[in-house]
């Protein structure tokens, strides 16, 4: 998912005012540090490893709800049954927390099964872990230095090492080497002190271009190598860089590729099939481009067993009504079949829409309207239950988790959830804990 409602240009303008108004802290003019706020009973010994207690199976399902001024976090089963409603929200803390939830708020692409779930809240520059079964969080995080860094996402490497993609760029940074305020990049941490620990700057590989950042997105890791998916848009967003995924070795924390999608931009959302050692990317387009913006619009796929990684498959936007798709989300049924969204547009003459789509050609189908354009937040798939989750969040009308099931080979919807009762905020984001 891309930087929600931030990173898109037309969504920005309409709704910045409104989230920055209810943010108690200013995430440019402090800097939280860490802050370890777990009763000793909850506390993680540095010795032990959250990315290591993986389940065979998730728990369950931990849910963001948000309308963008406010946000609230929801616990449920793995079957959709609601647990703990609105456990952790924006007008909640614990003591020794220095920021309460803003209201753009997200989860990691890759969940840490067995361990505290990672909030990363994009507008206060700041990561919060969170405890599921108490709601309790357990320790915070500010990863700004001094300036609107933006983190987007959290890929965990072992017990003392994690990556956080940091989506600003900061153009009055300082030359000192250890303040790590330059953003551009990912930042490397101890998740358990927690404590920043270095960065990896990405500027020098952004695409060709006036003034392109990286814009860095979304992570996996995925074969041993972390990939990262890049915006790549300038400062001023007037000018948008060609589809481009980095190769970083974490071992030596250095960009080791690139994989690169021709005439494509603005690539966002991933997700990794195993199985078929694919990678899957989600590309916008030029938002700029009018018309124009669905011919750089994409679903790709990249074969990553091949060295180098080579690109093998290519849903245009043609195959979902010549609509450009959104870089908030894709997920995979199989090595096949694709769930892909096209938004909308502001006037809500024209929805968000659910797809399938076939990686080999095969014909789409519509499978969901939203209500309005920019709502359908994330899709969740559980292949072993044969069922994926989608969120759909309009604000004028029902929010709700949809249940879809495909065990018998078609796809149908069947059910409906809703994850937040107690404060009707849509939801967002979906993760497995």
């Amino acid at each position: 998912m891309n930087r929600r409602p931030f990173s898109h240009p037309i969504l920005f303008s309409l709704l910045a005012v409104s989230a920055c108004g209810s943010n108690t802290t200013s995430p440019e003019a402090e800097d939280a540090g860490a802050v370890d706020v777990a009763p000793t009973s909850l506390a993680l010994d540095a010795s032990e490893s959250e990315a290591g207690v993986m389940q065979a199976a998730p728990s369950g399902i931990v849910v963001v709800n948000s309308d963008y001024q406010s946000a609230s976090v929801s616990f449920l089963d793995r079957d959709g049954n609601l647990l703990q409603d609105s456990c952790f929200n924006s007008g909640s803390g614990a003591q020794g927390l220095s920021m309460a939830l803003s209201g753009d708020v997200a989860l990691p692409t890759q969940p840490q099964l067995g361990g505290p779930v990672v909030i990363i809240d994009r507008l206060n520059n700041a990561l919060t872990w969170l405890d599921p079964v108490s709601c309790t969080p357990l320790r915070q995080l500010a990863v700004g230095t001094g300036f609107g860094s933006n983190p987007h996402d959290f890929v965990w490497l072992s017990p003392s090492k994690a990556y956080v993609t940091r989506f600003g760029n900061n153009a009055a940074a300082t030359p000192a080497p250890d303040d790590f305020d330059d953003g551009s990049d990912l930042l490397i941490i101890d998740p358990v002190q927690p404590k920043i620990l270095g960065r990896i700057d990405l500027a020098p590989f952004a695409p060709a271009g006036a003034k392109i950042l990286p814009m860095a997105d979304r992570a996996l890791l995925a074969g041993g190598m972390v990939y990262v998916s890049l915006n790549a848009i300038s400062g001023d967003w007037s000018n948008f860089g060609e589809g481009r995924i980095l190769i970083v070795d974490p071992t030596t924390d250095q960009v080791v590729g690139t994989l690169d999608a021709p005439g494509v931009k603005n690539c966002g959302a991933m997700t990794y099939l195993a199985a078929e050692q694919k990678l899957l990317v989600a590309c916008d387009g030029d938002t700029n481009a009018g018309p124009a913006q669905a011919a750089g619009s994409a679903i790709v796929a990249f074969d990553l067993s091949t060295t180098p990684a080579t690109l093998v498959a290519q849903i245009g936007a043609a195959a979902a009504g010549g609509l450009p798709y959104s870089n908030w989300t894709v997920a995979a049924l199989d090595g096949n079949t694709v769930l892909g969204v096209t938004e909308g547009n502001l006037s809500n003459s024209l929805p968000d829409r659910l797809w399938s789509l076939s990686l080999a050609g095969g014909p789409s189908v519509k499978l969901l309207d939203s209500a309005e354009a920019f709502t359908i937040g994330a899709i969740l798939v559980d292949a072993e239950k044969g069922r994926f989750i989608v969120a759909d969040g309009p604000m004028k009308s029902s929010s709700l988790l949809r249940v879809f099931d495909f065990a018998s080979g078609a796809i149908t919807a069947t059910t409906t959830i809703k994850s937040n009762p107690s404060h009707k905020l849509p939801p967002r984001a979906l993760a497995w804990y």
